[in-house]
């Protein structure tokens, strides 16, 4: 089954005219001088808001234009820290034993269980 594709087209009010991502970007600018307005008058809970609202405006202007140009979304990855078995999983503090000796040290950090590992450490903590 095949999945249909979008067809996105540059949006135009007018010919030669502002598109939707300018005109929003346009608010957000306004939006912004308000707050900064607002905050130099003394009202800094009302100025703070209306930054905000200037900020959100002004990424939904980028993302408006994005789909304006037909530039594919771009999401943020998370480095993997650990993998097991294919799956990948964050780093979670857990105890290593010293086989030799039993005595377990825990591992804080991927750097202090690589080093453990390195000196034969291991999970689970050996029988007497």
């Amino acid at each position: 089954m095949a999945l249909a594709k979008k067809k996105v087209t540059k949006v135009t009010y007018k010919k030669g005219g502002t598109t939707r991502s300018e005109k929003v970007y346009d608010k957000s600018e306004k939006t912004a001088a308000k707050g900064n307005i607002a905050v130099k008058a003394g009202k800094k809970k009302k100025g703070i808001r209306l930054l905000k609202k200037a900020a959100r405006q002004e990424n939904r202007s980028i993302n408006i234009e994005d789909k304006e140009m037909g530039r594919p979304k771009f999401k943020a990855e998370k480095k993997p820290m650990m993998k097991k078995g294919g799956a990948v999983k964050a780093f979670k503090p857990h105890m290593m034993y010293n086989p030799k000796t039993g005595k377990g040290t825990m591992a804080k950090k991927m750097i202090d269980h690589l080093r453990m590992k390195k000196l034969g450490f291991g999970h689970t903590k050996p029988k007497k």
